[in-house]
């Protein structure tokens, strides 16, 4: 972050690191990320992630915004289908080159696994939360989506 903000002060720092007590051991991290966006309704991104064996594995997503098509391309590459259930993006600073925090709330999609019913008949299914944070909006968006993803894959082991 230093090479890419002029200054880091005491609040972005706290930022960065509020929640790195709370990780899980990630199976999957971001290796490295490609955008392509404008004003022709889609959006394409490149995504590399490395696995837990330290295996590399590439995808590219089309979607109706850069982070759409981020988190398509992650999943083409996870092969989990998963719900995003709240998507919210703070800045931590002030300025352009402003810290965003974003956090992820997702569940597993048509599970019938790891659910719990009430009473009432309502069934409960475990949602999976990530922080992202970072000058990069994408990134920051992947970060949080893989957090997420890497707590459901840790629970359904």
């Amino acid at each position: 972050m230093a090479e890419k903000r002029k200054r880091v002060t005491d609040v972005d720092l706290k930022a960065l690191v509020s929640d790195k007590v709370s990780e899980v051991e990630p199976i999957w991290k971001l290796g490295g990320l490609q955008v392509t966006c404008g004003t022709l309704n889609f959006s394409t991104t490149s995504v590399q992630l490395v696995s837990i064996d330290s295996r590399t594995h590439v995808a590219c997503s089309v979607g109706k915004g850069p982070v759409d098509s981020a988190y398509k391309a992650v999943d083409l590459i996870v092969k989990e289908a998963v719900k995003v259930l709240e998507y919210s993006l703070n800045t931590v600073t002030e300025g352009t080159d402003a810290i965003a925090t974003v956090h992820v709330v997702l569940r597993k999609e048509n599970t019938n696994s790891h659910t719990s019913t009430l009473l009432n008949g309502n069934i409960i299914y475990p949602t999976f939360s990530g922080i992202g944070k970072g000058v990069d909006v994408v990134v920051s968006s992947v970060e949080a989506y893989l957090t997420a993803l890497n707590k459901m894959l840790h629970f359904k082991e």
